[in-house]
């Protein structure tokens, strides 16, 4: 297990001339005004897994859309980030932008999905980390890990961490970064917090929690 786990973390911080160009293209759809969807079109060799991915993504556009059209939303907005691509995975980040029918007041979401480009399935997190609540803690005490608010600025939590977010991106230095909702770790208006776990606090963990 040990050796499994350090191949998955190596092959995160390896480049190489066989690194993979990048297969991830913007599509758009909306109406200017009320609605704007940016979101990724992913393209790999096999068609199948494409469509299978760009299906997924496509149905959380659709989503919002429908709710547009039912009017349950008066306003949304949707915009992407890819955060890490390689010839096996590619890791995704959403923020979506809502404001509800007879409302003024916006809400922003965030989320991510890293997806296997050979299955076209969702990645969970436990493929790369497997760490605990007081491991995270412990690891931002003690500068093994770092905050960041919506704008990427590094912060201070003045509070302890309430859970460890399965909503997890990949950084390009082997990093992995947790991604936290507005409001549960920084006020609101400082956007989505995340929190970057080091490789080496990445290694450490998954080996005294998969022996």
């Amino acid at each position: 297990m040990k050796k499994f786990l350090l191949a998955i973390f190596t092959s995160l911080i390896v480049f190489n001339s066989n690194f993979a160009l990048a297969s991830v293209q913007t599509n758009y759809i909306g109406d200017g005004d009320r609605y704007n969807y940016t979101y990724p079109v992913v393209k790999v060799e096999d068609k199948k897994i494409s469509n299978k991915i760009n299906s997924d993504i496509l149905a959380r556009v659709n989503e919002l859309k429908n709710q547009m059209d039912n009017k349950t939303l008066s306003k949304s907005d949707m915009t992407y980030y890819e955060k890490y691509e390689d010839d096996n995975i590619v890791s995704l980040l959403f923020y979506v932008n809502t404001t509800k029918r007879f409302s003024s007041i916006n809400k922003l979401q965030a989320y991510t999905i890293t997806y296997d480009k050979h299955t076209g399935e969702q990645v969970p997190i436990t493929r790369y980390l497997t760490i605990t609540l007081p491991q995270l803690q412990n690891a931002l005490d003690h500068s093994k890990a770092y905050a960041v608010d919506g704008l990427d600025n590094g912060v201070n939590l003045s509070q302890k961490i309430p859970y460890v977010s399965d909503n997890y991106f990949i950084c390009h230095d082997g990093s992995i970064g947790l991604l936290y909702q507005p409001g549960d770790l920084l006020n609101e208006d400082e956007g989505a917090t995340k929190i970057i776990v080091s490789p080496e606090t990445i290694a450490h963990v998954n080996e005294v929690n998969n022996p």
